[in-house]
C-alpha cells in the first residue's frame, strides 16, 4: 500500500457525507475545510449566507464539496432546513456541532431571558440537531457525532463574566456522555472537543487586549493562542472510520491549560 494510500485509509472522508455547523467563521471555517479536503461533502451551516458562499468558492474544485447551508439552529426551521439539505445529499455520517454563542457578564447580573438564549443555542439545539440526525448517522454503524465544547466545559473561567457560557459547556459534556452510552449500540461515537483560546469573531475582543490576553496565557503552558488549523487533524481523526472505539471522551486541544 504506497503511503498516501495508507494516510487516506487511516483520515480520508472520500464518499462520506458531513454537517458543520457554524460554518461560516472561526474554528467551523477550518473544520469544514479539512473535512472537504479530505474527500467528504460538506453541508456547512451558519446565518450568514455571504461568508458561507466565499467558503464555498474557495472549495470549489477540492477533493470533497461544501454546500452552504444558510440556517439558525435555535429555531426548529433551522433544524428542518439542515434535515433538508442532509436528505437531499443522501445522508449523514458525521455531524461537527460547533455552533455557539457567548455573553459576557456576571451570573448575578444575568436576566432569565439572555441565560435561556444561550443554554438554548449551545446545548438545546445541539441535542435537537443530535436527534434529528440520529436516524442518518445510524445506517452503516459508523456515524460520527463531534461536539465543539470549551476548555471552561472542563472548569470555571479565569476571566470575570463567563458564568452562563461556563454552565453551558458542562452541559455540553453531559450530552456528549449520554449520547456516547445510548448511541453505542448503533455504531456511533460521540465525542467532545474542548478548545483552549483560539483567535475567532467570538475572542477578538478579548485576545485583542493586551491586559486580558496576557492574563489567559498566564493559564496556557505553551504561551500561546491556538491557530485554528490545530484543530482539524483531531478533527479529521474522530471523523474518520478509524476511530470507532474512542466515544464518550472529551479531548482538550488548549496547548496544555487542562494539565495545570
Amino acid at each position: 500500500m504506497k503511503n498516501g494510500e495508507y494516510l487516506q485509509n487511516l483520515f480520508g472522508c472520500t464518499g462520506r457525507k458531513a454537517v458543520v455547523t457554524g460554518a461560516s467563521s472561526g474554528l467551523g471555517v477550518e473544520i469544514s475545510r479539512a473535512l472537504v479536503h479530505a474527500g467528504a461533502q460538506v453541508i456547512g451551516v451558519g446565518r450568514r449566507k455571504e461568508q458561507l458562499e466565499v467558503l464555498r468558492e474557495e472549495l470549489t474544485n477540492t477533493d470533497g464539496d461544501f454546500i452552504a447551508c444558510v440556517a439558525d439552529l435555535s429555531s426548529e426551521s433551522g433544524i428542518d432546513q439542515v434535515i433538508s439539505d442532509v436528505n437531499n445529499i443522501g445522508g449523514c455520517d458525521i455531524a461537527v456541532a460547533n455552533a455557539g454563542t457567548a455573553d459576557r457578564q456576571l451570573l448575578n447580573n444575568t436576566n432569565r431571558s439572555d441565560f435561556d438564549r444561550l443554554i438554548e443555542l449551545n446545548v438545546t439545539a445541539q441535542w435537537q440537531l443530535a436527534k434529528a440526525l440520529f436516524p442518518m448517522l445510524s445506517i452503516g454503524n459508523n456515524g460520527r457525532f463531534i461536539q465543539i465544547a470549551s476548555i471552561y466545559s472542563l472548569g470555571a473561567s479565569v476571566i470575570d463574566g463567563l458564568g452562563a457560557y461556563t454552565i453551558s459547556k458542562h452541559a455540553l459534556l453531559g450530552l456528549t456522555r449520554s449520547l456516547s452510552v445510548e448511541w453505542a449500540q448503533h455504531g456511533i461515537t460521540v465525542i467532545a472537543i474542548a478548545p483552549g483560546y483560539f483567535p475567532t469573531e467570538m475572542t477578538e475582543s478579548l485576545l485583542s487586549h493586551e491586559k486580558t490576553s496576557s492574563h489567559l496565557l498566564q493559564f496556557t503552558p505553551m504561551k500561546r493562542f491556538g491557530d485554528p488549523t490545530e484543530l482539524a487533524p483531531a478533527v479529521l481523526f474522530l471523523a474518520s472510520l478509524k476511530s470507532s472505539y474512542v466515544t464518550g471522551s472529551v479531548i482538550p486541544i488548549d496547548g496544555g491549560w487542562s494539565a495545570w
